[in-house]
């Protein structure tokens, strides 16, 4: 009877001091914001835009973040197709299949794990800019701009182009349409024409296209372009450039080719080769052997 008294004694202390605290959390403390009020996040990063979108859910999992949300929500099973605006995102997951389409006809299919923001062409912004992809497929109107993954701008007026990402941290870019397309990474623009590709390196520092300096130089390489800022001098050496910093020079120059910036010092030098391989040299056929004509039966 002694015990049953102050079982009942502890539960009601441990009632009344539960009353009088205001949170159930004892130690440690509520964690106070540093920052008041807290930061917006990515949200400044992609500010809203007039631009208009549809996102059709081939696959699931499929997510649209819209514009101003801090996360996204997935589509149901019903929502086949959803609207989106420019500032917005589309997030697939690993399994799922998305497809991005313009009203100027312009489309572009994510598959597997990817996330991308619709951007403002108006302000001057690509049309989409790829945050994550695993493989995608871009067909493009006139005027259309992409930035990839990494921070490069590919531009084109048709398609398809594919985009797929392998494990050695490479973009694989590949014009599978009849016309030419254009890639810009960090100084230099691709060209390629039909059935061509490029592999470019993910970069710590990125591989936005650089605006060019007016001061800068240009050298014409085997392949490739040399840009110079300062003294330099430059030729051609074993199927590369070397560049060279006078002995006297005073400030540091800096020389610019293939996604490289090197800066030299007063005797110091560089040099550039480009790292594709060369196209195979066409072997010319070999000659026919000359037929003799045998002599015609006597009758």
């Amino acid at each position: 009877m002694k015990s049953r008294v102050w079982a009942a004694a502890w539960l009601a202390a441990t009632l009344l001091s539960s009353c009088l605290w205001r949170s159930t959390q004892r130690w440690p403390g509520p964690m106070a914001n540093t920052v008041e009020p807290l930061p917006e996040g990515d949200a400044r990063e992609h500010l809203p835009g007039p631009e208009e979108v549809s996102v059709v859910r081939h696959a699931d999992p499929v997510q649209i973040r819209p514009v101003g949300a801090l996360s996204g929500h997935p589509m149901a099973f019903y929502d086949k197709r959803a609207r989106l605006t420019a500032g917005g995102a589309v997030i697939v997951s690993p399994g799922g299949r998305a497809e991005v389409l313009w009203p100027s006809g312009s489309s572009i299919v994510l598959f597997g794990e990817a996330v991308g923001w619709v951007g403002s062409t108006s302000r001057g912004d690509p049309m989409f800019e790829l945050r994550e992809v695993d493989r995608a497929r871009l067909d493009l109107q006139a005027g259309d701009q992409v930035r990839l993954l990494g921070g490069a701008v590919l531009s084109g007026a048709s398609g398809p182009y594919v985009l797929q990402r392998d494990p050695d941290q490479t973009l694989l870019v590949h014009n599978q349409s009849k016309a030419s397309v254009q890639v810009a990474f960090r100084e230099e623009t691709f060209e390629l024409g039909p059935g061509r590709a490029v592999r470019l390196p993910l970069l710590s520092s990125g591989g936005a296209p650089y605006v060019d300096d007016p001061q800068l130089q240009r050298f014409a390489g085997p392949g490739f372009n040399v840009r110079l800022l300062g003294a330099l001098d430059c030729a051609e050496e074993g199927g590369g450039v070397r560049v060279r910093a006078a002995a006297t020079l005073a400030d540091q120059s800096e020389a610019r080719a293939l996604g490289v910036r090197v800066r030299l010092s007063a005797g110091e030098s560089a040099f550039f080769s480009d790292p594709r391989p060369a196209p195979p040299a066409v072997q010319p056929l070999p000659a026919e052997p000359a037929r003799t004509e045998s002599p015609a039966p006597r009758p």
